[in-house]
């Protein structure tokens, strides 16, 4: 006799042939699938099966990635808090939201001085091997900061 309620599925390894099955058959509607590389590893497919408007937000992805929207959005909810409701800022609602906030910033923050020592470590590859590229790329630096 069966003791599992009726609302969940058979997980049991006889019923993965059905499982797989249906998956295949599911899968066959998938046409076109885009797909958008946030983390090595990671990958956020769009099809018509979890959008209505998969062309649509294929456009959007090419132009805005889902981790460019959250942080204009996680930008604009920082400033509202801190505009609307100083006061309020480390209640129970916002703390974990402004906590968050602050350490994806210290991630940015230490990822920028990253790209910057690593800037520096190629320029001083360019100034042993190449001296006239390296005269080149100061000048242009030097220009560029002295905006």
């Amino acid at each position: 006799m069966d003791t599992r309620p009726a609302s969940l599925p058979d997980w049991s390894a006889a019923a993965a042939g059905e499982w797989t099955r249906k998956l295949t058959l599911a899968m066959r509607g998938a046409t076109s699938v885009w797909s958008q590389p946030i983390l090595p590893g990671w990958t956020f497919n769009i099809n018509s099966n979890n959008s209505a408007a998969p062309q649509t937000e294929a456009e959007v992805l090419q132009r805005y990635s889902y981790g460019r929207q959250l942080g204009r959005i996680s930008d604009a909810l920082f400033a509202l808090i801190h505009e609307l409701a100083p006061q309020r800022a480390g209640d129970a609602a916002f703390e974990p939201f402004v906590t968050m906030k602050h350490h994806i910033d210290e991630l940015k923050s230490a990822a920028a001085a990253g790209r910057v020592d690593q800037l520096r470590a190629d320029l001083l590859s360019i100034k042993a091997e190449n001296r006239p590229e390296y005269e080149r790329i100061r000048q242009s630096l030097r220009r560029a900061l002295d905006l």
